[in-house]
């Protein structure tokens, strides 16, 4: 990103090669849509450059180009007034094959595919039952792989804000869904 407000243009390349798979993903999980993510990926990189001489180079490039994505993809849902985010399903699409099948260890068995199942269908739901912030801090924490300082540089709040939360989000669900974690 130096290089790039140093007036290097070819550094955007760069940039892209690295981020794009991120910023795709992460605009998928918003959009839910394919061609819409894609797009406010390549619009997140457009915004990169235009915005190239704002960037504080004291702080990490990761959570600014996802803080400018997750802009444009709420944008995006509020100009089609539908907020929800993509499903655990839809997302364990993306680790599929070319065969469709989900990506596991060779030795998992039937009873053992089938019991994965269950709990990708129950997580599906309890996910379902957050809110949109709390939905949206998981997705970040947990399948983003994302620090909370990284969050909170996309949220715009504080790391303490975010990891309390997280905390609180993950003792409510942990109250309220221990007796189905044990029949799993």
């Amino acid at each position: 990103m130096t290089c790039l407000c140093e007036g290097q243009d070819t550094a955007l390349a760069e940039l892209v090669r690295r981020y794009q798979h991120d910023v795709f993903r992460f605009c998928l999980h918003y959009l839910k849509e394919f061609d819409t993510a894609r797009e406010m990926a390549q619009e997140s990189f457009v915004r990169v450059y235009t915005a190239r001489q704002r960037f504080d180079a004291s702080r990490q490039f990761r959570p600014w180009l996802l803080c400018i994505a997750r802009n444009l993809c709420l944008n995006e849902l509020k100009r089609k007034k539908a907020v929800s985010m993509e499903t655990l399903e839809e997302y364990a699409t993306s680790a599929r094959d070319g065969t469709g099948d989900i990506l596991r260890f060779p030795g998992d068995g039937p009873d053992e595919l089938l019991m994965a199942d269950e709990r990708r269908e129950m997580l599906s739901r309890v996910l379902e039952t957050l809110g949109v912030e709390a939905r949206e801090l998981i997705t970040l924490r947990f399948f983003q792989k994302m620090s909370a300082k990284e969050i909170a540089d996309i949220t715009g709040s504080t790391e303490g804000a975010v990891r309390t939360r997280i905390c609180r989000i993950l003792a409510a669900l942990r109250d309220k869904y221990s007796a189905c974690r044990d029949e799993l």
